[in-house]
């Protein structure tokens, strides 16, 4: 092995240059804002949104995130270990961990991607030596940097440079100079790639922006449209196929461009769209934090917490196979269900432990709204929370975030005796302090009524019937949710919501005020009846906003 102190030195070193990156990492300014004022008109595009003028905010650098990191390993090198599980949890900026304002290294943080750096590596050498070096160098003489250059491609998600192959071949010659082989120089030459800010941070071309003045646009080249593609489906690296189109420079071709998005969807590891934006649009995450009272509900465990949590995953990815139109998250009756969840569902013929397809009764539920995971997550231990059901509702489905309540206000009031908790929503919300919030979402979370803490359906509270009446905010009466998601679905501001949530994913930053007509235009074009997933993955991946940066 190459000697303990230059270990440690060349340690010191990508630590310092990694905390310089960090610090000198592009702040994307006034536009990565949702009230941002900074942009330019943009180009007419013909496909969706060409009746807005675009104007595309600022990214700037992004560091991958944990689970970007492991699964980029794990499709570099088949390392499964999850390494970047030890790293401290990504922070979340607008509901969404991938935000690159938020993604900062620490020095602790930097220490743990070095640490990480040598077990990949060394994870990567051990499963498969044989296809990284895949020449002899006492028989070629450019084996080492023909090693590297062909690694460095896919671990930089673009063509190194030949002053970066030069220093890694001093990692090479070094190793080979101190007696450790020629395999130990490429292990340590990986190492310093999986360090360095070329694999670490999704950026645009360094030579394009610096010639730009700052506000300019510049489209990104495919490279960076390749690795921008591939962390939006994928949540991984750009395969070699993509790189390969990259490489001809087809990737600007909107025929080339859906093809390879056509092929990725239908690649398994498009799960990531599940997995990294649909758990954290829908924040199925506080699932995890919620606690049935077991006197109340004594069918609760934490594998019926998993169950739950699995048929959201299976009813998406069903509806991703099956390309179907985004409107099914609220309309469809069909859903997945073992013999514990079917129970709660009120199905019968259900049995075993598997998760199977199932119908629902469409009088009671209908998509998303009524699934047990969000009913529980959103409920107390004892009894739902309208509350916390209508700020769900108003943040996951219409992007609106209530704002917090003023300090010093007292929480909602006990209950009289006899009095439902409507009325006693209603007497909170007479005083004014209270009512800015409550007058939005109280009366959205009155509509999930029928459904008790575990999401079963009830007809009667306390012996009282149910009153399940609800508003929207823009004055739209429902009575329960299956007219809550009827009216989602014909509204202008779900659609409109969801194409803001999925460009905030795919950008890894926050909409700009300028871009709300963009938004507007995908969502009501192609959150339809007659549009599909992929249509509208289509129309993010084809806007300026997702195709061009803004220097800085």
């Amino acid at each position: 092995m190459v000697r303990n102190c230059s270990i440690e030195a060349v340690r010191m070193l990508a630590v310092g240059l990694l905390l310089t990156a960090a610090a000198c990492k592009d702040d994307p300014g006034p536009s990565a804002d949702t009230d941002g004022e900074d942009g330019t008109g943009g180009d007419e595009d013909t496909d969706g949104v060409g009746a807005c003028e675009q104007a595309p905010g600022r990214v700037g650098l992004r560091r991958l995130t944990r689970a970007e990191y492991d699964r980029t390993v794990r499709d570099l090198f088949g390392v499964s270990s999850a390494p970047a599980q030890r790293f401290p949890p990504d922070s979340s900026t607008g509901g969404f961990d991938n935000n690159a304002k938020s993604l900062t290294i620490s020095p602790q943080l930097a220490s743990l991607l070095l640490d990480a750096a040598e077990e990949v590596a060394a994870e990567a050498m051990a499963n498969d030596a044989g296809q990284i070096i895949a020449c002899d160098p006492s028989v070629v003489p450019s084996c080492a940097r023909d090693t590297l250059r062909s690694l460095a491609r896919r671990v930089y998600r673009r063509p190194p440079t030949e002053a970066e192959l030069d220093d890694l071949m001093t990692l090479v010659a070094f190793a080979e100079d101190e007696g450790d082989g020629f395999a130990a120089g490429i292990e340590h030459a990986l190492q310093a790639m999986l360090m360095a800010p070329q694999f670490l941070y999704l950026s645009v071309p360094a030579d394009s922006m610096g010639r730009l003045q700052a506000g300019e646009r510049v489209p990104l080249d495919d490279y960076a449209l390749a690795s921008r593609l591939s962390y939006f489906v994928w949540g991984s690296t750009p395969d070699d196929a993509l790189l390969d189109r990259a490489e001809a420079g087809e990737l600007h071709d909107p025929d080339a461009l859906r093809a390879e998005l056509d092929r990725m969807l239908a690649d398994p590891r498009s799960e990531a769209l599940y997995n990294s934006f649909v758990v954290q649009w829908l924040q199925l995450g506080k699932l995890a934090a919620a606690t049935p009272d077991p006197d109340a509900f004594p069918q609760y465990s934490d594998a019926l917490r998993d169950e739950m949590l699995e048929e959201t995953r299976l009813f998406f990815e069903d509806l991703r196979a099956r390309d179907g139109s985004m409107l099914e998250l609220l309309t469809s009756n069909r859903t997945f269900a073992n013999e514990e969840l079917a129970a709660i569902y009120g199905v019968e013929g259900v049995t075993g432990s598997a998760l199977v397809p199932i119908e629902t009764d469409p009088t009671q539920r209908a998509g998303i709204l009524t699934m047990p995971a969000v009913l529980t997550m959103t409920s107390g231990p004892q009894q739902p929370n309208i509350v916390r059901r209508g700020v769900w509702l108003a943040e996951a489905l219409l992007c609106v975030t209530p704002p917090p309540p003023p300090a010093g206000i007292p929480p909602a009031p006990d209950p009289s005796p006899g009095e439902t908790e409507r009325e006693r929503l209603e007497r909170h919300r007479q005083d004014p302090s209270c009512a800015s919030c409550h007058d939005l979402i109280d009366p959205l979370g009155f509509g999930f009524e029928s459904y008790d803490a575990l999401g079963q359906w009830r007809t009667s509270v306390e012996g009282q019937p149910v009153d399940d009446l609800g508003t929207l905010p823009d004055g739209t009466d429902f009575r329960g949710a299956v007219e809550l998601s009827q009216a989602l679905a014909q509204s202008e501001a779900f659609p409109t919501c969801v194409a803001e949530k999925l460009v905030t994913y795919a950008l890894g930053r926050a909409t700009t005020a300028q871009e709300d007509c963009m938004l507007a235009e995908i969502g009501l074009d192609h959150v339809t009846p007659d549009s599909t997933v992929s249509d509208l993955v289509w129309a993010v991946v084809s806007s300026d906003a997702f195709q061009m940066e803004i220097a800085g």
